[in-house]
């Protein structure tokens, strides 16, 4: 028997653990099974670009929700920035401005949302600190239904340091 027809025979028995399966969330900088992923709301990845291409500080989070409800981030606080700001890119326009995003971002259940610099992504601003030294990041994702996810995010000053995540495959850089 080969292993895919394996899978195919377990298949109701893996569907009816995720129907049943409760689903924390957690922030983890921990790498993923992307072959048998948590069944939770979890942060992946977390970086910010220092400065970004427009002269702020750029957040890219990537985050995985394992539950089968959808989850909708409704604001982003960080200790190290007084404004955090979801930001979009306009699609249907010429131009490649962003707007900022109004009301909650979803995140259906078994789906993940990864920000990135033509799509969404934070705009982080007014650090409250000299960001020269910075390493790190605390950021707070606030969640409709009250969840709170809190997770560092790792600091880079140059756009090939960021993480190209890719979900099922192996992380990388993005150079």
């Amino acid at each position: 028997m080969t292993k895919y027809t394996a899978f195919l025979r377990s298949l109701p028995v893996h569907v009816m653990f995720l129907g049943l399966a409760s689903a924390p969330a957690s922030a983890s900088g921990e790498p993923t099974d992307h072959i048998n992923p948590p069944q939770l709301l979890m942060v992946e990845h977390a970086e910010i670009l220092m400065p970004g291409p427009n002269g702020n500080a750029e957040g890219y989070l990537t985050i995985w929700n394992g539950t089968k409800n959808h989850a909708s981030i409704a604001s982003i606080t960080s200790d190290a920035f007084d404004e955090v700001v979801m930001l979009r890119s306009r699609f249907l326009s010429d131009s490649a401005q962003s707007e900022p995003v109004e009301g909650i971002v979803p995140i259906p259940g078994h789906a993940e949302l990864k920000m990135r610099g033509d799509g969404i992504r934070l705009a982080l601003r007014n650090p409250v600190s000299p960001t020269a030294q910075m390493e790190s990041a605390g950021l707070t994702l606030i969640f409709d239904d009250g969840t709170e996810l809190e997770v560092r995010a790792s600091i880079h000053r140059s756009s090939e340091m960021l993480t190209d995540h890719r979900h099922g495959e192996v992380d990388r850089r993005s150079n």
